[in-house]
């Protein structure tokens, strides 16, 4: 099983581009990103397991530069407001 936490190598601003209420639809979005070339971070995933009636805690995040096209990939997914 592939580990998706901290795997984004590239130092730019992270961005989240979905959230989640369980880590097992994170990590299903996850493997369609590493799987087309876009590394990828899930925070949030141990507090979503253990804590799982705080909806929203889990996040899938992309280095900057790859939002677009992650946003593109994945169904349900958005780019951050500006102001986030």
């Amino acid at each position: 099983m592939t580990t998706y936490r901290n795997t984004t190598t590239d130092q730019s601003r992270v961005v989240a581009i979905k959230r989640y209420t369980t880590p097992n639809e994170a990590y299903l979005d996850a493997e369609l990103l590493e799987n087309n070339g876009i590394s990828c971070s899930i925070d949030g995933a141990i507090g979503g397991t253990v804590l799982p009636f705080i909806q929203g805690q889990v996040s899938l995040t992309v280095a900057e530069p790859d939002a677009v096209r992650a946003v593109e990939l994945v169904p349900g997914s958005e780019l951050p407001d500006e102001n986030d």
